[in-house]
């Protein structure tokens, strides 16, 4: 068993010890061979039936799975001073075929869609350290918007981005030491999740970041105003600058973009049972200040619970918020990389069960991209067992692997390079893809290796 997976699941609240072995057999063979099925990456027959009944024991739940990586994932928090805990929402298509009633072989695809809504934390420098909630769920055939008004902000499916912050709130009293900042996009900015982290004790709450979606309106003395209005008339503190990423329809580019911050009170919110009292956030506004012909210009508003008085706090608030991006790099890797919306699991707990420890594998894949990046001078033996290593060096070079672990850039690179990369002078660094395939392969040389000395040995 991986060093890794011990570490994983040594915490892990188990009912029973049985279970709790057959969650590291599963999550080792899903994470040698994450683009396999589970059939796939279980090989024996045996191996795949206990992991099917594992998923389907209805005394191990999600959670249960993501115990032990929670309780490690709070513990390498704790060794960073800024630790952002991104949530955001991606959906899931799962498409299940039938046969068509009084046609014969004709098959019809019927297609299910799923929610999955998870938390996961990262440092200022992007380095995934893992996983502390997820949520699974599906909407209801009818459509209920038009509801939305008359509930309680606890029946709602946007319940989900309070929920988060509240475990931002959890991991921060169990880190004081760690400064917490919850991110989300533009669907968190929900009034609720203001006044819950602007009141009560501060030191017990978790910080915000949240990009604007409303327009509210701002108390202003006698009057009122809107967000949008007072920030661009507020004074620019300044610029900034950085490189904008190739998108869908986007090329890479060079941004600069002005910021203006300030300190706002959004007005009362009106809920059933009454109005909700007026919040003070800080509010960061930045907009580019050319972009290419054919381009949208960058536009961002941010609200906080952090203090932006000055260009240096204000930067550091959009710095931020660009690392709410990797959580989208996190989503590839489970859908492309770990396939998880080829999961055929038949029911909710399964398929709930069977994500939670495609959650672990995404993770490992993920940080070991970024840490190569971030610590590329680190020794290798961070991330990779000696007979991992050893073998990747073998294999990339076809020279004996040295007494002393290389630096874990040297070694990530030749794992990728195994997957399909190139590293030509201007590749830049390998992706989650090569580091994911690499993977598949390292696995099955050392299969082999092993084999090999068995044969040797008789």
């Amino acid at each position: 068993m991986s060093n890794w997976v011990e570490r994983e699941t040594a915490a892990s609240s188990m009912q029973d010890v049985r279970h709790k072995s057959r969650l590291k057999r599963v999550l080792q063979r899903l994470s040698d061979k994450p683009t396999h099925s589970i059939p796939g990456a279980c090989q024996q027959w045996s191996d795949t039936l206990a992991a099917y009944r594992f998923l389907d024991n209805p005394r191990v739940d999600h959670r249960r799975i993501l115990s032990g990586h929670k309780v490690s994932t709070v513990e390498r928090i704790r060794a960073h001073e800024v630790v952002l805990l991104v949530q955001d929402t991606t959906f899931l298509e799962y498409g299940i075929t039938q046969s068509k009633p009084g046609f014969g072989t004709m098959k019809v695809t019927e297609h299910e869609q799923y929610l999955l809504h998870p938390t996961v934390a990262f440092t200022p420098e992007r380095l995934n350290l893992g996983v502390l909630e997820v949520k699974l769920w599906q909407r209801p055939e009818e459509r209920v918007a038009h509801l939305r008004s008359r509930k309680r902000i606890e029946e709602k499916e946007s319940y989900r981005w309070l929920e988060s912050y509240r475990v931002a709130c959890e991991v921060q009293r169990a880190c004081p030491e760690t400064l917490i900042v919850n991110v989300a996009d533009r669907e968190g900015d929900i009034h609720e999740v203001f006044l819950e982290a602007t009141t009560g004790r501060r030191e017990e709450k978790a910080e915000f970041l949240i990009r604007a979606k409303c327009n509210r309106r701002i108390a202003k003395g006698d009057e009122n105003s809107y967000l949008w209005e007072e920030m661009r008339a507020a004074p620019s503190l300044g610029q900034l600058a950085f490189d904008l990423p190739a998108a869908p329809g986007r090329k890479a580019r060079r941004a600069t973009l002005t910021v203006k911050a300030k300190r706002v009170m959004f007005n009362r919110a009106r809920r059933p049972g009454g109005m909700l009292p007026p919040a003070t956030v800080w509010a960061v506004y930045v907009k580019e200040i050319k972009a290419p012909k054919g381009e949208s210009a960058i536009e961002w508003m941010l609200l906080s619970s952090v203090q932006a008085e000055d260009l240096e706090q204000a930067k550091r608030l959009v710095d931020w918020y660009r690392c709410r991006w990797e959580i989208e790099l996190y989503f590839r890797i489970l859908k492309q990389g770990c396939r998880i919306e080829q999961l055929r699991l038949e029911t909710d707990q399964r398929l709930l069960n069977g994500i939670a420890v495609y959650l672990i594998v995404a993770w490992r894949i993920h940080a070991l991209t970024m840490a190569s990046r971030s610590h590329p001078e680190a020794s290798c033996e961070r991330f990779f067992e000696q007979r991992e290593w050893q073998t990747i060096y073998l294999m990339q070079t076809r020279k004996p692997p040295p007494k002393k672990p290389p630096a874990l850039r040297t070694i990530t690179r030749y794992l990728a390079q195994l997957g399909g990369f190139l590293a030509r002078k201007h590749d830049g660094e390998p992706g989650t893809k090569t580091i994911w395939q690499g993977y598949q392969r390292l696995n099955d040389y050392m299969s082999a290796i092993e084999l090999s000395r068995i044969v040797e040995s008789r």
